[in-house]
C-alpha cells in the first residue's frame, strides 16, 4: 500500500499529510522500560508499588487474549493515582503481541475520528484482508482514500464503523495477539469514543485485549456501561512509603511524614510535591479540602512559572495545538520572538519532551497548567498566531479561528460551517453536531444562525443524540422566524420525543410541524400529518387522528388519502361508530399495498411501520417476511437507529407463531441495542409486547411482575393495554378467570381497546369458565368482524373455537372439529392449535369419547411441554388423568432451548447459508465470534457441520 503522506491523491478530510503525521508519531507505541532502566527524566518507569492484585489481573486478561479470550477494561482513577503506568505494565506483560496505543487529547475533542485513526493506522497493511467495504470505510477515515464526493450514506454511522474496526482488529489478531491501550478516554472525540465502545463490548473469541484509562474528576463524564471496570484507589502507608524510599531518598523525617499525609496516596503528588519550596508551603497549604488534581496543577503551573518568557511561550503554543507537528509550532513562536533553543529549560525540568518527532508533555495536567496558567490575552493571542501559520485548507485552523474570537465572527462562523461539512463526509455525526452548533454560537443573529443550528440538530439525531438534538431544536425556536426551518426542526423534536416513547407529545409535534409546513411548503405536510395519525393511533386517541386527517384534506395535496386512511384504519380498530372494522381492514391493506409497491425505496422506518400493519390485519405470515426482512436490511446499510422497532416485531410475530426462543432472542436484541442507542421505546416494548407475554404463558409470575414495572416505569399512559393484557394472560394461565376477564373487559368495554383486541378469545375463554357470556358478546362481535375481513384461517379457527365456547354443550363439539381443521390449515400457530386441542379434548372427554379426547390432549401436551408452559400442560395432565391416562409428557425436543439466544441467531444464519463473516455483519459481531458460537451450538445439536445444520429444520 503506497504511503499516505507521500499519495498524491490523499485527502484532507479527516487527515491531511502533514497531520497525519503527527497521527503516525502519536499512534506508534513508546516502548515500556524495565524496572532498572531510565530514560532520564525526573522518575523511572516501571516499579508499580502497592498494585500488585491489579497487574494480576492486567497480566490476567493479556494471558486470555493470547488464548482467544478477548475482553476490555476500563481503569479508572484521579490524576496521578498510576492509570498510565498500569496500562504499560499490561503492554510490558504483552510479549509478542501487537501493541496499539493512542491518547485522547482534549484539543482534537472536536476532530472527527482522530483517536480512532491514531490507534488503527499501525494496522493499515491489514486493510487488504478485511471485507471490500470495511476497507473503504476505514481507508476514508485513516485519510488513505479520497473522502467521498456526498455525505456518508444515512444511518447509524457508528454501527458500521465500529463492525469495520472490529474486523480489523480481528484480522490483525489472527497472525498476532493485539492489545490496545486507550489513555485518556475522556478527552477522545466522541465519534472515537462511540465507535470504540461499541467494539469493547464485542471482543470475545478474538485474541484482542483493550484497556481505557479514564480519569475521574476535573475531566468529562465517560460512561462505560456494560463494560468491567478497575477503580484505583490511593497507595495504603506501607506502599507510598516503599514509593518514596525507592525515589527520593534523603528526605528528614519531618518532611518525609508532611509529604505523605499531603500526598494523599497519589503516586505523582508524592514525586511532585517535593519540588515546592519552601517546605513550610508544604505544611500550610496542602494539607487541606483540595483536591489532588488542583494541587497537581498548581505544582506544575509554579514550575512553568519560574521558566524564561519565551519557553514559557513555546509551552503555551504547544498547549494550544498538541497535536501540532514541530514546524507548526515553530512558525508561530517565530512570529511571537521565540525559537526552538528557548525550551531548554522546560525539557531540563521534564516539563516536555521531543519524543518521536514531536513535542509532548510529561503528564496531561502540565499541559492544562500551561494553557489555563496564561493570561486570556495570551491564549487569544496564541490561537491566533497558530491560525495564521496553518494552510487555509487545515481542519485546525477553524478551531484555533473560534479560539481567538471574543464574539459573533461571521468569517469564523464559516469556517467552522465548512469543517462540520467535512466531518459529514465520512459519517462523523457526533463531531457534526458539535461543530455545527459552535459555528452558530460565532453566528450574528439572522437567519444564517438559524439555519446552523438546524443543521446540528440532524446531526445529533442521525447521531442518536436525542438529548442534544431536542435542546438545539428549541433554541431554533428563538433563533429564526423562517417557517421552513422551524418545521424541520420540530419534525426533529418530534422524532426524539417518540424515541422517549413520549406519544402525546411527539403527536402534539408532527401537527406543529403539519402548521410550519402549511405556512412554508403545503405539500410537504403530508408527511407529519401521517405520523401524526400513527401517534394518535398509538395514544388510542381517535379524534387527534381525525383531526390531522381533516386538516389534509383541506390541504389537498398529494399524500391527503394516505392520511385519511390511516385515520379511519385508527377508527375502526378503536371501535368508532363512524367507520367499521372491516372498513379499517380495507383502508390497512390500501396502505401496504402502496408502500410495498415502493420496493425498496421504502425506508426502514416506513417498512416497519408495514410489518406492524399487516400484524394488525391478521396477517402474520407476511408480517413475519416484512420485519425479518427489515431486520436484514436495517443490519445491512447500518440503519441500527430501527433496529430495535424492528427487532420488536419481529419478536412480536415469532411470538404468535410459536418460536418462543426467537422471540426472546429478539428481545434481548432489540433491548442491547436501544440501550446502547438511547432508545427507550426498545426496552419498554420488548418487555410488554414479547418477554411479558411469555412469561405470563409460562406461569412466571415474579418475573411478569419485574418485566411489567420496569416497562410501566419508562412507559406513558396509553400502554397501560398492553401491560394489562400481560397481566391478564398471566391470570388466565393461571387459573384466575375472574380477573383475566375483569382486566380485559376494562379495555375491551371502552371506546379504545386498542392492542386488546388480539387479546379478545383469552376473554371469550375466561368469560365462558366464570359463565358470563353475555358480558362478552359485543367484543366477541367486533372481533369476528376483524377475522373475517382479515381473511386468514388461523383467525377463523380462533372465531370457531370461542364460538365453541360460548355454545350449547351439544354444539360445541362442531366448533371445535371446525377450529382444528382450520388449525391444520393455517399451519405455525403452535400455542393457539394446542390450546384448540385442549378446550376440544375436553369437551370429548366430557362426551365419553375418551380415546380421542386422550389424542387431542397429547397434542397439546407435547406442544405446552415443548414451550415451557407449564401451567398449561399441567392442566391437560390433569385432563389426562380424568380420562384415565396418567403416563408421562413426551414432547417433541425443542432444539432452541439449548441455546443461548446469541447461539440460536448465530445458527439460524448458518443454517440459512449464510458464512460466518455475513453472520457477523448481520449481528454485528466478528467472525471469529460468529465462528465461536456456532463450535459451542454445534454439540448442543449433535451435529458437526453447517449442513448437518440445514438438515435440522431451524
Amino acid at each position: 500500500m503506497a504511503s499516505a503522506i507521500d499519495s498524491p491523491g490523499v485527502c484532507k478530510c479527516p487527515l491531511g499529510p502533514r497531520t497525519l503525521a503527527a497521527v503516525l508519531v502519536r499512534s506508534s507505541y513508546d516502548p515500556v522500560r524495565g524496572p532498572g532502566e531510565s530514560d532520564g527524566r525526573r522518575y523511572r518507569w516501571i516499579v508499580l508499588y502497592g498494585r500488585d492484585t491489579e497487574t494480576a489481573a492486567l497480566a490476567d486478561r493479556v494471558a486470555a487474549a493470547e488464548a482467544g479470550r478477548g475482553s476490555s477494561l476500563v481503569v479508572r482513577g484521579e490524576a496521578g493515582i498510576g492509570k498510565s503506568s498500569l496500562a504499560a505494565v499490561a503492554a510490558e506483560a504483552a510479549h509478542g503481541f501487537t501493541v496499539l496505543r493512542c491518547t485522547g487529547v482534549e484539543s482534537e475533542h472536536a476532530w472527527s475520528f482522530a483517536g480512532l485513526g491514531a490507534l488503527l493506522l499501525p494496522l493499515a497493511g491489514h486493510l487488504e484482508g478485511i471485507p471490500e467495504h470495511h476497507a473503504c470505510v476505514l481507508s476514508r477515515l485513516l485519510g488513505l482514500a479520497p473522502a467521498p464526493d456526498k455525505a456518508a450514506p444515512p444511518g447509524d454511522f457508528r454501527f458500521t464503523v465500529g463492525l469495520a474496526t472490529l474486523s480489523l482488529l480481528a484480522e490483525a489478531a489472527a497472525t498476532r495477539p493485539v492489545l490496545a491501550v486507550v489513555d485518556d478516554a475522556h478527552w477522545l472525540d466522541p465519534d472515537s469514543a462511540a465507535v470504540l465502545l461499541f467494539v469493547a463490548k464485542r471482543l470475545a473469541a478474538e485474541p484482542v485485549a483493550m484497556i481505557l484509562t479514564v480519569r475521574e474528576g476535573y475531566a468529562p463524564d465517560f460512561p462505560t456501561p456494560g463494560l468491567d471496570e478497575m477503580r484505583l484507589g490511593p497507595l495504603d502507608a506501607d506502599a507510598a512509603g516503599a514509593l518514596l524510599s525507592g525515589r527520593l531518598n534523603g528526605l528528614s523525617h519531618a518532611s518525609r511524614s508532611r509529604l505523605l499525609n499531603s500526598a494523599e496516596g497519589n503516586p505523582l503528588a508524592l514525586l511532585e510535591l517535593p519540588a515546592i519550596e519552601p517546605e513550610t508551603r508544604l505544611a500550610a497549604d496542602w494539607t487541606g479540602t483540595r483536591s489532588t488534581t488542583s494541587r497537581l496543577k498548581q505544582v506544575f503551573g509554579d514550575r512553568i512559572d519560574r521558566l524564561p518568557e519565551a519557553a514559557r511561550t513555546l509551552l503555551l503554543l504547544i498547549a494550544a495545538d498538541e497535536t501540532a507537528d514541530p514546524g507548526l509550532v515553530l512558525d508561530a513562536a517565530a512570529k511571537l520572538g521565540a525559537q526552538l533553543t528557548d525550551l531548554a529549560p522546560a525539557e531540563a525540568d521534564d516539563l516536555v519532551r521531543y519524543q518521536g518527532g514531536r513535542f509532548a508533555f510529561g503528564h496531561p495536567l502540565i499541559r492544562t497548567a500551561a494553557y489555563q496558567g496564561a493570561p486570556v490575552f495570551r491564549r487569544l493571542e496564541a490561537h491566533r498566531i497558530l491560525a495564521d501559520v496553518l494552510e487555509p485548507d487545515d481542519h485546525r485552523r477553524p478551531f484555533h479561528l473560534a479560539a481567538a474570537a471574543t464574539g459573533p465572527d461571521e468569517e469564523v462562523a464559516a469556517a467552522l460551517e465548512a469543517s462540520a461539512e467535512c466531518a459529514s463526509t465520512c459519517g462523523g455525526h457526533n463531531v457534526e453536531y458539535a461543530v455545527f452548533e459552535r459555528a452558530a454560537s460565532f453566528t450574528p443573529e439572522g437567519p444564517e444562525r438559524g439555519r446552523r443550528l438546524l443543521r446540528a440538530a440532524e446531526a445529533a439525531a442521525s447521531a442518536g443524540n436525542g438529548p442534544k438534538a431536542w435542546a438545539l431544536c428549541a433554541e431554533i425556536g428563538q433563533s429564526t422566524n423562517d417557517r421552513a426551518v422551524h418545521a424541520r426542526a420540530t419534525l426533529i423534536a418530534a422524532m426524539v420525543a417518540g424515541w422517549r416513547n413520549d406519544v402525546r407529545e411527539a403527536y402534539r409535534l408532527y401537527m406543529e410541524a403539519a402548521d410550519h409546513y402549511t405556512a412554508a411548503q403545503p405539500e410537504a405536510a403530508g408527511y407529519p400529518l401521517f405520523r401524526a395519525v400513527e401517534l394518535a393511533w398509538q395514544a388510542g386517541d381517535f379524534s387527534r387522528a381525525e383531526v390531522a386527517a381533516e386538516h389534509a384534506e383541506r390541504l389537498d395535496i398529494e399524500h391527503s388519502p394516505w392520511v385519511r386512511d390511516l385515520a379511519k384504519a385508527t377508527a375502526g380498530f378503536h371501535r368508532s361508530c363512524a367507520v367499521t372494522v372491516t372498513e379499517a381492514v380495507a383502508a390497512l391493506r390500501s396502505l401496504i399495498d402502496i408502500h410495498v409497491g415502493f420496493g425498496a425505496a421504502v425506508t426502514p422506518e416506513n417498512r416497519a411501520m408495514v410489518a406492524w400493519w399487516q400484524t394488525l390485519i391478521g396477517d402474520i405470515d407476511a408480517a413475519e417476511a416484512t420485519a425479518s426482512e427489515n431486520v436484514r436490511a436495517a443490519r445491512r446499510t447500518g440503519a441500527a437507529g430501527a433496529l430495535p422497532r424492528s427487532l420488536v416485531l419481529n419478536g412480536i410475530t415469532e411470538f404468535h407463531r410459536g418460536r418462543w426462543r426467537d422471540a426472546e432472542a429478539m428481545a434481548a436484541d432489540a433491548m442491547d441495542l436501544s440501550t446502547e442507542l438511547g432508545q427507550p421505546i426498545g426496552l419498554v416494548k420488548a418487555r410488554a409486547y414479547i418477554l411479558a407475554p411469555i412469561a405470563a404463558l409460562r406461569g412466571q409470575e415474579a418475573d411478569v411482575h419485574d418485566l411489567v414495572e420496569a416497562a410501566r416505569a419508562a412507559s406513558p399512559p396509553e400502554t397501560a393495554v398492553t401491560i394489562d393484557t400481560a397481566l391478564a394472560l398471566l391470570d388466565f394461565s393461571l387459573g384466575r378467570n375472574e380477573e383475566a376477564l375483569d382486566r380485559l373487559m376494562g379495555h375491551l368495554e371502552s371506546n379504545a381497546p386498542g392492542d386488546a383486541l388480539a387479546f379478545v378469545p383469552v376473554a371469550v375463554e375466561a368469560a365462558a369458565r366464570t359463565g358470563e357470556h353475555a358480558r362478552i358478546a359485543d367484543a366477541f362481535a367486533w372481533y369476528t368482524e376483524w377475522a373475517e375481513a382479515g381473511g386468514q384461517a388461523h383467525l377463523a379457527a380462533l372465531v370457531e373455537r370461542s364460538r365453541g365456547l360460548l355454545a350449547d354443550e351439544a354444539d360445541a363439539g362442531a366448533h371445535y372439529r371446525r377450529a382444528a381443521e382450520l388449525h391444520k390449515a393455517a399451519e405455525g400457530h403452535p400455542f393457539e392449535t394446542a390450546r384448540t386441542d385442549l378446550v376440544y379434548g375436553e369437551w370429548l372427554r366430557r362426551a365419553r369419547r375418551v380415546n380421542e379426547a386422550k389424542t387431542r390432549l397429547r397434542s397439546a401436551a407435547a406442544v405446552f411441554e415443548r414451550l415451557g408452559a407449564e401451567p398449561w400442560t399441567e392442566r391437560v395432565r390433569r385432563e389426562l388423568r380424568a380420562a384415565g391416562d396418567a403416563g408421562p409428557i413426551e414432547a417433541a425436543p425443542d432444539l432452541a432451548d439449548r441455546l443461548t439466544p446469541q447461539e440460536l441467531q448465530v445458527v439460524r444464519l448458518a443454517a440459512a447459508g449464510l458464512s460466518n463473516r455475513e453472520i457477523g455483519e448481520q449481528l454485528y459481531l466478528s467472525p471469529r465470534t460468529a465462528g465461536y458460537h456456532l463450535y459451542k451450538a454445534y454439540p448442543k445439536l449433535g451435529v458437526a457441520s453447517r449442513t448437518d445444520l440445514a438438515k435440522l429444520g431451524l
